[in-house]
């Protein structure tokens, strides 16, 4: 995902990744795995760590409003993590293989296998991954509390009924512990903060009609639920420990049905429920002598229903060159809460004995039920006058509900409080893009100019509270009324030779407050790579990158601009050679070969201890049969 346009990547920490597409972070972004919805804390969640890579085949990445087919949520666009799914065969088959590797960087040791059996009517797959890092070396030096541990397991299978029936099923395990959290806004210079532990588990079922009849070409039906539970460690210093936790689940269904009228006009229609559930909790203890428990619940237990219908139309009007996309869909979507409070009960813990304390039961969300009616729409227009040349033309517009997080929450870590607002607006936006296309022979070229107008944008404001003339500064989420995000992006694919190939691009996105005219917050500098692939057919590929980033000067009043860098990269895998009745498959490479100190402008807002990795060199051995 690093070297696709429109496409930044960040980290809280080394472990917890996020991405951000055009400016627009993860509360804008439709996180899947398998066409499921990872819902969990919008913000600094780490949900994308919770997809083990070794079992993704591909990642689709949709930029822009995509909230047709996929829903509230989905306006900045969609990010689909597809697990690898095996292929009938006429015959029993079973294969496999074992992954091993090491980084310089962390001493990261990671390990994979998967084990695969076919058949001409049923298929089984299992997959498992174990990692083991330690500290992280950046150019100045260790970046304490960095480690991490994770492993994951996971089983899908498949079964033909007949011709044209399917049955499938998938099942995923994933679970961290020990995950250093090195620093941020939310927490004190003096914190360490780790994941207790992180799991998720992710339980799918579906069913594929084919063929029902000339129009019904395909029916899905599917079922499926997800869960996230996270546990966190603040040791905000040597007297205070502050153990947060939380539950997030969410299930959902939904059937589609593809329809064919002709070969000009196709119709994709369904419908679709899901609800999504959080519980949080958090202990907070004072020490050494006569330790005091104070029991917490900052946000409340909260869910978010929603149930929508959708059709999306295609219509070749020429098949030479004009072809038409358009769809609609209309959710209904009921938020609620209960109560929360600053302390729940109190006690001390003296030589074994609980002595109950008098709580400041202070309420910080009274109870709340709030009710909205969605409605989104999309057209695209594709011209194609002649081979080479392809136009497109896309105008949708979007709408998304304030998260449970947005509204709810409350993060007082002993550093900057974040606090959620309950009177959240909806936001809603108009968004465009053009993109222009060129192939022929060994070139290709895309280039996107996109525009994208918001109303009632949410973010975070800073505002200053306190009482007894001590006043402090806080992030309170608040709307912003219109804001006006703007950016381009270029790519080139060129083949030079059989041997050589170049690949480069750009991307440049600018997002501005129009009324208080100040810069938007997490919104990445302009961006690239320059890279230089040799294959040797049949024995190896090697890629030569340089990626840069400039100075980000554009930059929120709560933000600090950010230096320009550029990083050079070097990787080289061999082709599979055989073994017998096996193979064998060698990667290595080097990240960051100058050792070059810089920053990732997406962690400032939270600031986190931000100095990315130094020199890190990898090898990686593949076997498999």
């Amino acid at each position: 995902m690093q070297h696709a346009t429109g496409i930044s990547l960040s980290r809280d920490g080394i472990w917890a990744t996020s991405v951000n597409v055009r400016g627009f972070s993860e509360q804008r972004l439709l996180i899947l795995t398998d066409d499921d919805r990872l819902l969990t804390a919008t913000d600094i969640s780490a949900a994308l760590s919770t997809v083990d890579m070794n079992s993704v085949e591909k990642i689709e990445v949709i930029k822009g409003a995509a909230s047709v087919i996929y829903g509230s949520g989905a306006m900045g666009g969609v990010v689909n993590f597809i697990t690898e799914r095996p292929q009938y065969t006429q015959i029993p088959q079973y294969k496999g293989s074992i992954t091993s590797g090491y980084n310089t960087v962390n001493n990261l040791w990671a390990n994979s296998a998967n084990v695969k059996f076919t058949n001409s009517d049923w298929y089984l797959k299992v997959n498992g991954s174990y990692r083991t890092a330690q500290n992280t070396m950046t150019p100045n030096g260790l970046l304490k509390n960095s480690q991490f541990n994770d492993a994951s397991w996971g089983i899908n299978g498949g079964k033909k009924f007949g011709d044209n029936q399917e049955f499938l099923v998938n099942y995923n395990h994933f679970e961290a512990w020990n995950v250093g959290l090195p620093g941020g806004s939310a927490f004190p210079s003096t914190a360490v903060v780790r994941y207790l532990g992180v799991n998720r588990n992710q339980l799918s079922g579906e069913y594929i009609f084919t063929e029902l009849n000339d129009i019904i070409k395909k029916l899905s039906i599917k079922a499926y639920t997800q869960n996230i539970t996270r546990d966190v460690e603040n040791q905000v210093n040597a007297t205070t420990r502050i153990l947060p936790s939380s539950l997030n689940q969410t299930s959902g269904a939904k059937a589609i049905m593809d329809l064919y009228f002709n070969d000009y006009n196709t119709m994709k229609v369904g419908a679709e429920s899901w609800i999504r559930k959080q519980k949080t909790s958090r202990i907070k203890m004072i020490y050494p002598s006569d330790t005091t428990y104070i029991a917490e619940q900052p946000t409340p237990n909260a869910s978010m229903f929603d149930a929508g219908v959708f059709a999306q139309y295609r219509w070749v009007i020429s098949p030479k060159y004009f072809t038409l996309n358009s769809g609609v869909r209309l959710d209904f979507i009921r938020t609620e809460n209960d109560t929360s409070f600053l302390e729940v009960f109190k006690y001390k813990l003296i030589t074994g004995n609980r002595l109950y304390l008098p709580a400041n039961r202070k309420v910080l969300f009274y109870p709340t039920t709030s009710y909205n009616i969605s409605y989104s729409a999309h057209i695209d227009l594709e011209y194609t006058p002649l081979k080479q040349h392809r136009f497109v033309l896309s105008l949708a517009n979007a709408y998304r509900a304030a998260s449970i997080e947005e509204r709810y929450k409350y993060i007082d870590q002993a550093g900057t409080l974040r606090v959620g607002n309950p009177g959240l607006k909806p936001e809603k936006g108009f968004f465009s893009n053009f993109n222009y296309s060129f192939s022929k022979n060994n070139i290709q070229v895309d280039v996107d100019l996109f525009a994208n107008y918001l109303f009632d944008l949410i973010t975070e404001k800073s505002e200053i509270y306190g009482s007894g003339g001590v006043n402090s500064v806080r992030l309170v989420n608040a709307n912003v009324d219109k804001a006006l995000f703007t950016g381009a992006e270029v790519e080139l694919k060129w083949i030079l030779t059989k041997q050589f190939w170049l690949l480069t691009n750009a991307s440049y996105t600018r997002a501005r407050d129009i009324n208080a005219n100040t810069f938007l917050p997490q919104i990445p500098p302009f961006h690239g790579e320059f890279t230089l692939n040799y294959r040797v057919e049949k024995m190896f590929e090697a890629a030569l990158s340089v990626l840069g980033a400039a100075r980000q000067a554009e930059v929120a009043p709560t933000e600090n601009a950010t230096d320009g860098h550029v990083i050079l990269n070097f990787n080289v895998h061999s082709f599979p050679f055989n073994l017998k009745k096996t193979y064998l498959q060698l990667f290595a490479g080097a990240d960051n070969i100058l050792n070059t100190a810089y920053y990732n402008h997406l962690s400032t807002t939270r600031g986190i201890n931000r100095l990315e990795p130094g020199r890190n060199i990898y090898v990686k051995v593949k076997w498999g049969w």
